[in-house]
């Protein structure tokens, strides 16, 4: 059988409706902080908006508290805060928790720092960081999630991918050099990705909040179809019809699932494909239009300025969203 260049540069690379999500979401910065915490020690780390903020305890322990909760981590555990959300970490000893500002932060480059703080007595190393994702459509995904998602080794396949995960970080934050900074961050945004969905699969039916989307097959289907064909003039019926439902049920179990409207989820998801093309390519405004179903310049940057809040023009002038 003769090789299909096209066909196969044109495959997705992951067709699932996460899949589509997490494959158009860019993380726009990611960092590493490798830290040396000694007994006794405490840090106190403020609310990042926007940001996941994770931690991976590679040597010794760490007690992490949030939403009054304490939450004791030991090798290879993993927490990631999906929201940014502030918490405190600590180590075994009391001890007043210093402001995350305060600390003395070394950074080697512009992705990579590293940390030696506290006392004398016993120490810990933990692997911090965080990412960064300047899409709209972040908020959606990362909305449905608790404030901390933590993986232990006990669950032996998340172990796995995690700690080799985590031995490339720590090879590649020891052998600094040119790519790096790219290294790090694909590294962290696989790792990241690897816990989003080990999280999904050890969810009950039910409990999956906005992500319920994906264990519903009628309604995954939807999103398959306006992923997949997003310039397609998609309408209520015609949605209905291919998953199978009437137009009632459809309209109402898709905003119960996913919070909109199909057809204002299609515009939304319209928008995201124009924001990150405008953010990493250089088609022409009309070239994206066109590619997404609308006839004209116009009749996109109406419906961007709506949904995203900035003009194109502006986003691709780099004005970040707020």
């Amino acid at each position: 059988m003769a090789f299909n260049h096209k066909q196969r540069a044109d495959t997705p690379i992951d067709d699932s409706p996460l899949g589509k999500l997490l494959n158009n979401l860019h993380i726009a910065t990611a960092f590493c902080t490798d830290s040396v915490l000694s007994e006794p020690w405490a840090i106190s780390m403020p609310t990042i908006p926007h940001c996941l903020m994770f931690h991976l305890v590679l040597e010794g322990n760490a007690e992490f508290q949030f939403d009054k909760t304490a939450c004791k981590l030991g090798i290879h555990d993993f927490i990631l805060f999906p929201r940014g959300e502030g918490h405190h970490l600590k180590g075994k000893s009391n001890a007043l928790f210093s402001p995350l500002a305060s600390l003395p932060i070394t950074c080697v480059s512009e992705r990579y720092e590293t940390l030696m703080y506290g006392g004398k007595g016993e120490s810990s190393r933990l692997l911090c960081g965080a990412l960064f994702f300047t899409h709209p459509l972040a908020q959606k995904l990362l909305s449905g999630l608790p404030t901390a998602l933590v993986i232990r080794q006990s669950n032996r396949h998340t172990h796995t991918m995690v700690k080799q995960i985590s031995t490339l970080i720590r090879t590649e934050t020891q052998h600094v050099g040119m790519g790096t900074e790219a290294v790090l961050s694909r590294l962290a945004e696989i790792l990241i990705i690897a816990v989003l969905r080990e999280h999904l699969n050890s969810l009950e039916p039910g409990t999956l909040g906005w992500l319920s989307v994906l264990s519903d097959n009628r309604i995954a289907k939807a999103l398959h179809l306006i992923h997949q064909s997003p310039e397609q003039h998609w309408r209520l019926g015609t949605l209905a019809k291919e998953v199978g439902m009437s137009r009632t049920n459809f309209a109402q179990q898709f905003k119960q699932l996913v919070g909109n409207t199909p057809m204002d989820y299609l515009t939304e998801w319209r928008m995201s494909l124009a924001y990150s093309r405008l953010q990493f390519g250089n088609d022409s405004l009309l070239a994206i239009a066109l590619d997404l179903g609308y006839q004209s310049e116009s009749a996109l940057s109406r419906a961007f300025k709506k949904v995203i809040g900035k003009s194109p023009r502006e986003v691709r002038r780099g004005e970040t969203t707020r």
